[in-house]
């Protein structure tokens, strides 16, 4: 791994837990042979682009790394009756992720609905900063989008490792929320991780309390990292 930069960015308001503040410390990354990343994964980092970051917050230790062992998984009753009720939708998987007008139209509308009804930041992306964002990067992302006919209806991006998958981000069409489209959309990451034979999908950080991370915890059995490296079994 050929590190360019290491950059500490904080403190500042945390954007999971209103009376936290947080730090975080970005590796800039030229260079990631096979297998290198899922190492950084194990140790609680998570890639981003070209970057690699992690927390290093002073005040506050909740931003948990989760995974989820595929040998276990099973969809539960719900998570079944989403891939069900959404089992016409085409899915597509390609190596690398692209960028169009479409794409760009759909993480728009996504981000302003999340903004209006739960009050993330306001950021829209153009076609450079989406680039920059997703697809530059020392290893290519796997992009699975999910299409109603020629509608495009969600993308999950994801890293594939040789014994894992990571989901990097999703998004999807804010007026599918009845169809549970985030869902399935996020389902496609564990059936692509099944397909493959791998051995982990790691979700990125479950924050405890966090209005935004609840969703997370209905992947289980999981494990999650605890800031002494220690990785912590969550039943079902």
């Amino acid at each position: 791994m050929r590190i360019l930069q290491t950059i500490v960015n904080g403190p500042e308001p945390c954007p999971y837990l209103a009376d936290q503040s947080w730090t975080m410390k970005y590796q800039h990354i030229g260079e990631m042979a096979p297998g290198e990343y899922e190492r950084r994964l194990r140790l609680g980092w998570f890639k981003f682009g070209a970057f690699l970051q992690r927390p290093v917050c002073a005040t506050c230790q909740e931003c948990l790394s989760m995974r989820v062992p595929m040998d276990e998984w099973e969809p539960n009753r719900i998570q079944r009756r989403t891939l069900a009720k959404n089992a016409e939708l085409r899915i597509e998987v390609g190596t690398p992720p692209q960028c169009d007008p479409e794409r760009l139209l759909l993480y728009n509308r996504y981000r302003i609905a999340q903004t209006q009804e739960k009050g993330w930041t306001p950021t829209l992306m153009d076609a450079a900063a989406y680039h920059r964002e997703f697809l530059v990067g020392p290893t290519d992302m796997t992009e699975i989008s999910v299409w109603d006919g020629s509608r495009l209806r969600a993308i999950v991006l994801t890293d594939v490792e040789p014994n894992a998958v990571a989901g990097v981000t999703h998004y999807y069409d804010p007026d599918w929320r009845e169809r549970s489209i985030g869902l399935f959309a996020m389902l496609q990451t564990f059936l692509l991780a099944r397909e493959l034979g791998k051995q982990w999908v790691y979700l990125g950080y479950y924050v405890e309390n966090s209005p935004t991370m609840g969703y997370k915890l209905q992947f289980r059995p999981c494990e999650l990292r605890d800031w002494d490296g220690t990785w912590r079994r969550v039943e079902k």
